[in-house]
């Protein structure tokens, strides 16, 4: 007999939580793509908590994807109808993807970040498209460098990634040399969401080649008339020349937090360490997000001031 597919779950907002700070309709609730007028800026409310929504999600986009065991949003078995997959672009070029769904029951609107979002930050609509069938709600990220990668450290020579501690002083852009708390270890296969994203040597100045994971922020200044930085996902920045995919077998990804989150240099790059945050640890690799809820509870990392818009 065939299984019901497992539930997948979410953070989710009302839909209203979300709303058009300026541009043609302001004060409107996100809605649908053609609802949606491009160039307007949205905002999520400040204060805006999330719910937990879990769903299991069928590839066949004619059947109606259900609600399961666990969820905050309806009950087990309530159908839900996913409407639009909305982008939006944040100062400084970074991108945000959010799935609107309904809640057929109650005819109530979410919105599901498939990246993470930040209260009070602008975000420009730019396009709608149809939800693919079979889309994650929960696709795993990992932020993290490669096994290799050179960190700076204060007043000495960088050091491989792998061979950093807690307690080892690390150089940091805004606060000078500053204590590591946490070194995380996860080996994956490094295709598809998480093959590596390699900064060729000389690209941004670097000595090396940089190798991070696809959703590792690279801290980046802005063209002339933009903000005077911002913190940019390296997948956004694959050329296809000088910065590129690099598909292989296995991969060791190790991840670094700190007190705060902090803008560190790899390979003489600035980028950013692991911020500690729920909208974070529930899309990181089981391994590490559950050491990391271990070793902080309740830690809640503000971002730095590149992804607050300061």
């Amino acid at each position: 007999m065939p299984h019901d597919p497992p539930a997948q779950g979410a953070d989710a907002y009302p839909a209203a939580d979300f709303r058009v700070a300026s541009g043609v309709q302001p004060g409107d609730p996100v809605g649908d793509g053609a609802a949606c007028v491009p160039g307007d800026i949205y905002r999520l409310r400040k204060g805006a908590g999330p719910r937990r929504l879990a769903l299991r999600i069928s590839a066949d986009p004619t059947a109606p994807q259900l609600a399961g065991e666990g969820t905050d949003i309806g009950a087990p078995g309530d159908a839900f109808e996913f409407l639009s997959l909305l982008t939006f672009l944040r100062d400084g070029g970074d991108r945000l993807e959010l799935l609107l769904i309904r809640h057929i029951a109650s005819g109530g609107d979410f919105i599901i970040p498939l990246s993470p979002i930040a209260a009070g930050t602008d975000f420009t609509f730019i396009a709608a498209d149809t939800p693919p069938p079979g889309l994650r709600i929960a696709d795993t990220i990992c932020m993290a460098f490669a096994a290799g990668t050179m960190i700076a450290l204060p007043g000495a020579a960088p050091v491989p990634v792998e061979r950093l501690g807690p307690g080892d002083a690390i150089l940091t852009r805004d606060r000078g040399a500053q204590p590591l708390r946490w070194v995380g270890k996860v080996t994956l296969r490094a295709d598809g969401n998480f093959a590596p994203v390699v900064v060729t040597a000389g690209t941004m100045g670097n000595p090396g080649d940089l190798a991070v994971s696809p959703h590792h922020r690279l801290f980046l200044y802005a063209r002339s008339g933009g903000p005077p930085a911002a913190l940019i996902e390296a997948r956004h920045l694959v050329d296809g020349d000088r910065i590129t995919r690099r598909p292989a077998a296995w991969i060791d990804y190790y991840s670094l937090v700190f007190d705060q989150h902090e803008i560190i240099y790899a390979e003489g790059i600035p980028v950013e360490s692991l911020r500690v945050g729920a909208d974070i640890l529930t899309r990181l690799p089981a391994e590490i997000a559950d050491d990391l809820r271990a070793r902080f509870p309740g830690l809640e990392q503000s971002p730095h001031a590149a992804v607050q818009g300061g």
